[in-house]
């Protein structure tokens, strides 16, 4: 049986590009995808049932209209893609946590900010609440994504098991045929011992078949006459370290918390610059 991608669409050119990254990794793996889109009844939509106005289109008819439109496009970008259309009622969140409870999916790929994108980020709120509350990881695709690989994947690290395990849930799906980079940021310049850098790197490489993994730091200073934020490091390491694919772990506890943050989240979304996967530990 194969795996199945749950791909979420508000049918923006946001939403279409999450889609596209999902059909490249379906059509490489030989999974399929399936299509989500929710929308909320209206009272006018009610009101318009109940009179049983034929020339009004309801919420539903327009969903289901664009969606057919969407699938069309799909079609006519990925010929031969196994692909399902789902357009339900109701809350997203939800619906959502509904579905993963009944089906089972690879990942939950949606849309998210590009580097330097003011526009309001599609799902951007809704992407946390998911990571928080999904048993599974999602995958948030920027805008500025242009062009399909898996060369060399990064992992935002600090060291814990919650990483390894992340990482599992990875090469479970897509192999280890990538390069692994460990990104790492410090504070205060206080860098880590090279012996735990190395302890790390031989553990995940033991544990996961990988011949080399690189290992890049970066320090956050925030002070007026010099400005590197978290948010910042982490693109930083990522442009210069050629990253494809972005692997982070959430914990409400960890290091990392303070990356989710309601106003460092906003930053994230508008500055990512890569595919992102995010899970919750």
């Amino acid at each position: 049986m194969n795996k199945t991608i749950l791909v979420l669409t508000d049918f923006s050119e946001n939403s279409w590009t999450a889609i596209n990254y999902a059909a490249h990794l379906a059509k490489k793996f030989n999974w399929k995808i399936q299509l989500l889109h929710t929308y909320t009844n209206t009272i006018k939509d009610s009101i318009n049932t109940q009179l049983e106005n034929t020339a009004f289109i309801s919420q539903k008819e327009q969903a289901e209209s664009m969606l057919v439109e969407c699938r069309t496009r799909l079609d006519n970008a990925f010929p031969n893609l196994s692909c399902e259309m789902l357009c339900l009622p109701g809350g997203l969140i939800k619906i959502v946590l509904d579905l993963l409870k009944i089906n089972e999916y690879t990942f939950i790929v949606m849309g998210a900010k590009g580097k330097g994108m003011i526009k309001k980020a599609f799902l951007g709120s809704n992407t946390f609440a998911l990571i928080k509350k999904s048993p599974i990881g999602v995958l948030a695709v920027p805008i500025t994504f242009t062009k399909f690989q898996l060369l060399n994947v990064g992992l935002l690290s600090n060291f814990k098991e919650s990483e390894s395990d992340l990482l599992g849930s990875i090469t479970t799906q897509l192999s280890t045929n990538f390069k692994l980079s460990l990104l790492h940021v410090t504070q205060k310049y206080i860098s880590p011992k090279q012996e735990d850098i190395e302890e790390w790197k031989q553990k995940l490489s033991s544990k996961f078949s990988f011949d080399q993994i690189a290992y890049l730091e970066k320090n956050a200073v925030n002070r007026l006459d010099y400005n590197m934020p978290i948010p910042r490091c982490i693109e930083y390491m990522v442009e210069t370290g050629g990253i494809d694919l972005l692997l982070v772990s959430y914990s409400p506890k960890s290091f990392f918390k303070s990356l989710f943050s309601r106003n460092l989240t906003k930053a994230i979304y508008r500055n990512l610059a890569v595919p992102t996967f995010l899970k919750n530990d």
